[in-house]
């Protein structure tokens, strides 16, 4: 487990008084390749969402970056608080569930040497590119037994791979797409389908000792007051 002990202290020192009275809230981020050449640093969008989430509850952040394989079972054992954007389906575990709402856009990328689908029925026996440990269940409904998975370490890998030509179609998160887009690391000519729209929603550690409704209050009022809106920009 890593947590960054420099920008933890700065927002403690920013918080108002009655927080360090308090324990931190331990926001636990996603890391792609930890310790590894192919570490990917946590967004914006989740720097931003964990400080937010932390000066609503009157608390210091303190932020624990694990690889995917340690994300449900640190939140199980009480080793982190809360783990934001993603659904009880994607990730099963013994916690609790926040209200809806960071929304999420799953999108198949289509390489343009290849005939873009009309709907996710027509990737039947289609290498579809994945992430190691992800679940898509949209794409196991449909496709059954003809769901083929060419699984990568994280996204940033899994696209390289699709770039590489090892397999002509990806699953991914539109803003992921959007990101590569505007830096222009697409090819001309690729296409997209949308496999489903949803509001994610972040899991809660029933050891936590901040409660699932002080969690959701936070989340209502950072919605009310505009700033959710602007974190979810930094996506």
């Amino acid at each position: 487990m890593l947590i960054r002990p420099l920008i933890a202290a700065l927002l403690l020192a920013a918080a108002p008084v009655q927080a360090a009275d308090k324990a931190p809230l331990r926001y636990i981020e996603k890391v792609d390749g930890l310790l590894t050449s192919g570490y990917q640093p946590p967004t914006a969008f989740q720097d931003a969402l964990g400080a937010a989430l932390a000066r609503q509850l009157g608390r210091p952040v303190q932020y624990v970056q694990l690889p995917r394989t340690r994300l449900m079972g640190a939140l199980e054992s009480g080793e982190g608080d809360i783990l934001c954007s993603y659904l009880p389906e994607w990730l099963p575990g013994d916690v609790d569930w926040t209200q809806p709402f960071i929304p999420i856009s799953e999108v198949i990328l289509s390489s343009p040497r290849v005939k873009p689908p009309a709907s996710v029925a027509d990737l039947r026996g289609k290498r579809i590119g994945t992430v190691l440990g992800f679940r898509y269940p949209e794409l196991e409904k449909v496709l059954g037994t003809d769901y083929i998975r060419d699984d990568a370490p994280s996204t940033a890998l899994s696209l390289r791979k699709w770039q590489a030509r090892r397999f002509d179609y990806l699953i991914t998160p539109r803003y992921v797409i959007d990101r590569y887009m505007a830096e222009g690391s697409l090819p001309p000519g690729a296409h997209l389908l949308t496999v489903y729209e949803v509001k994610t929603k972040c899991a809660v550690s029933r050891k936590s000792r901040i409660s699932l409704a002080e969690f959701n209050s936070a989340i209502e009022a950072l919605d009310k007051s505009g700033e959710l809106a602007k974190i979810l920009k930094l996506r």
